[in-house]
């Protein structure tokens, strides 16, 4: 199916327009501690993989490199929000562990998205509703294959 060229566009208009948004309610909502956004990704990414969080898994799990992540992680290293804790069994192998003040903060800010972005969906029918998720899991679908 090669589909209408302007309605491709128009698609991949929404999915900028969209990432735009949330990437604004993200550095709004993680100012206030002090975290740029790409900054709370990774902290995210922490809290909810604390039993793989080597800078590989993290690199993976966001799709970034290296070279990307390792100075991001550094930079919160150096400003408390983490810990670079060795590896007893293998040397060569630094886990990164969040704080205790931040995962008060990152319990806060997955609050905060979810205060946040809760209401977007009040004023949706269940049919407008449904359309949205089917629709999102196709995408993600296509997007991970």
């Amino acid at each position: 199916m090669n589909g209408n060229i302007e309605k491709r566009i128009e698609i991949i208009d929404m999915i900028k327009s969209l990432s735009n948004y949330f990437n604004d309610v993200r550095d709004a909502l993680c100012a206030p501690y002090g975290l740029s956004s790409i900054q709370a990704v990774i902290v995210l990414d922490i809290y909810h993989h604390p039993d793989s969080a080597k800078v590989t898994d993290i690199c993976k799990r966001l799709h970034k490199s290296t070279n990307t992540i390792s100075p991001l992680i550094n930079r919160l290293v150096a400003k408390g929000f983490l810990l670079k804790v060795q590896s007893r069994e293998d040397a060569r192998v630094t886990y990164i562990q969040l704080t205790e003040k931040t995962k008060s903060i990152t319990e806060n800010i997955n609050v905060d998205i979810y205060d946040f972005t809760w209401p977007m969906f009040e004023s949706l029918t269940e049919e407008e509703f449904d359309k949205i998720y089917d629709c999102l899991k196709l995408l993600l679908k296509v997007t991970s294959e």
